[in-house]
């Protein structure tokens, strides 16, 4: 496993390390948006620290990949609810890591990080304080998706069939 990937994966939460594997030039598109990509180590740590304002029990479970691509496979809490994430990491020639792909799921985790993230992300000077109004006009319709997940989606199994929640704490 490259050393750059194995840092990055480490979640003791040592910042610094994180960001001593960033390439000058790294990008990170924003799992939660179109609307943003972040760049060069400072933008791209300031959504990390971020993130880890916000999340608890972050584990990385899985790690593949060879020459300059690699995933790593987390899993995490938001408030009390189950967060999975995907990283899609690209090397540089010189072995930093130059992009980030992030994938969130579930949708109703996906889009209460949105709703809460946009606040930590303008304190840290990465978004303007706007950002912190258009994030939380996302808490609604956070909310609407839990409700669906947690009181709808339950009812529409077909009777006698098996099978339970993705994933249970």
């Amino acid at each position: 496993m490259h050393p750059a990937i194995l840092a990055w994966a480490d979640r003791r939460l040592d910042l610094e390390a994180m960001r001593e594997q960033l390439a000058e030039d790294v990008q990170l598109d924003s799992p939660l948006t179109d609307a943003f990509t972040f760049t060069g180590p400072d933008q791209v740590m300031a959504v990390m620290e971020s993130a880890f304002e916000l999340l608890e029990q972050i584990e990385i479970h899985k790690v593949t990949g060879a020459a300059r691509t690699y995933a790593l496979y987390g899993t995490s809490r938001l408030r009390g609810r189950n967060l999975e994430e995907i990283q899609r990491l690209e090397l540089s020639p010189t072995g930093r890591i130059q992009k980030i792909t992030l994938f969130i799921r579930p949708v109703p985790a996906a889009v209460s990080l949105l709703a809460l993230i946009g606040p930590e992300l303008a304190r840290r000077g990465v978004l303007t304080r706007r950002a912190t109004v258009a994030s939380r006009a996302a808490a609604p319709i956070a909310s609407v998706l839990r409700a669906v997940e947690t009181s709808v989606m339950p009812r529409l199994r077909r009777p006698g069939v098996t099978g339970g929640p993705h994933r249970t704490d």
